[in-house]
């Protein structure tokens, strides 16, 4: 029982705390996180799955409520996956770490997550002039090793000590929706182990709220509000003095992000969606959208192997973007209901309207006007070029007090 229990964890540097007795409850946050992040690699790889195990120690099953437990992370993974799991919760002695070692985790304000991304790096930047004692925190998937080596070259830019823990390989399933709530309860057991009041998740709105361009796409869920307060809702229940979870960009475009921040130079970042090897494409979306806001924004950006703007290359994802932007601008109302359902949920309008502007003004500052993109898309330069300047004079703020109820 007890490999089997043991199976996600790795004790690699950083995470090798969590060999010891007293960090139980750590590990019990971990195996949750870990045992629905391993479910849907295992949905993606057979098509199918019926239950979900998870062993947790004797000490916390006896004072939570398991059965409220269970009905959230069925909820959570029907809602996400759209499959109707059986979790079965059940205590085990916990023999890790018979030996008892002091280790020593020092008091912190706030965890902040970072991943290496444009928003995480903006967010860690501008929380340091808001908290003064806080610590970031990157959750390395052991088969990403590229990603781990961009992290450490990038922790002599950021004054904040940056913690690495340890998570089990993203494996070859492609985009994991249930990664972020996995890096939220990653940073639910430091804030326990820092007794942080405050866990900062630094993504923009657009990408928290990412709506439907075509009835069959393919979406991020990694940050959906209904992720983020299951993420919660666990850490509650397992946290006496509940943290809570601050998202200071969720009504702020990428480009509002960036320029909030002060960060001039984004070359070392990575928001590709190839994460495994460590560069960028420059055609994925999250490459599409990271390169119109940099550009908007007029920040350095990273190499891109490719010119989206190029005729030659795959623009699938630019166009989706700029035809998507195009409707919210001038043909809102005879839009199709899926393409406006989360922005109509959550109220969202003003933010999408902003973010597609945002688009169509960094295709005017990417191409010039013989290109047939700039005959097709840009149609008022003058609204585009107040955009851009309102923008760059942060005309919108970050709200740090803003967070998941």
């Amino acid at each position: 029982m007890e490999k089997e229990r043991d199976k996600y964890f790795s004790y690699y540097k950083e995470s090798n705390f969590l060999r010891y007795k007293q960090f139980y409850l750590e590990r019990d946050i971990l195996r949750i996180a870990f045992s629905l992040f391993e479910a849907e690699k295992s949905l993606k790889k057979n098509g199918s799955i019926n239950n979900i195990p998870i062993l947790l120690s004797k000490q916390t099953f006896s004072r939570i409520d398991v059965v409220k437990l269970k009905q959230i992370l069925e909820e959570l993974f029907l809602l996400i996956m759209l499959e109707d799991v059986s979790v079965e919760i059940k205590d085990t002695f916990d023999t890790r770490g018979r030996v008892r070692k002091q280790v020593d985790f020092p008091k912190k304000e706030a965890i902040v997550l970072f991943s290496a991304g444009v928003d995480s790096y903006s967010g860690i930047k501008l929380a340091e002039a808001v908290y003064k004692n806080l610590i970031g925190l990157f959750v390395a998937h052991n088969d990403q090793p590229r990603i781990i080596n961009i992290v450490k070259k990038m922790k002599s830019n950021i004054g904040t000590e940056i913690h690495t823990l340890y998570a089990p390989g993203m494996g070859s399933m492609g985009y994991s929706q249930l990664r972020g709530f996995l890096y939220i309860l990653c940073g639910g057991a430091y804030a326990n182990l820092c007794k942080a009041s405050k866990i900062l998740v630094t993504e923009c709105g657009p990408t928290m709220y990412q709506p439907l361009f075509s009835p069959y796409d393919s979406i991020t869920y990694t940050t959906h509000p209904y992720v983020l307060k299951a993420a919660k809702d666990v850490l509650d229940l397992l946290l006496d003095f509940k943290p809570k979870i601050i998202i200071p960009f969720e009504d702020l475009t990428k480009a509002e992000v960036i320029s909030n921040s002060g960060i001039t130079d984004y070359s070392k970042t990575h928001s590709c969606i190839s994460q495994r090897f460590g560069h960028h494409d420059g055609t994925c979306f999250g490459c599409v959208i990271k390169k119109l806001a940099c550009l908007v924004s007029g920040v350095r950006d990273v190499e891109y192997n490719k010119d989206v703007f190029d005729e030659e290359a795959n623009q699938d994802n630019l166009l989706n973007v700029l035809a998507y932007s195009e409707d919210l601008i001038s043909n809102y109302d005879n839009m199709p209901s899926f393409q406006k359902e989360k922005i109509e949920e959550f109220g969202k309008k003003d933010l999408f309207q902003r973010n597609a502007l945002d688009n169509l003004a960094g295709l005017m500052l990417g191409v010039n006007k013989n290109h047939p993109l700039y005959k097709r898309y840009i149609w008022g330069e003058d609204i585009l070029n107040v955009r851009i300047s309102q923008v760059r004079e942060n005309r919108k703020r970050p709200d740090f007090n803003k967070c998941v109820s």
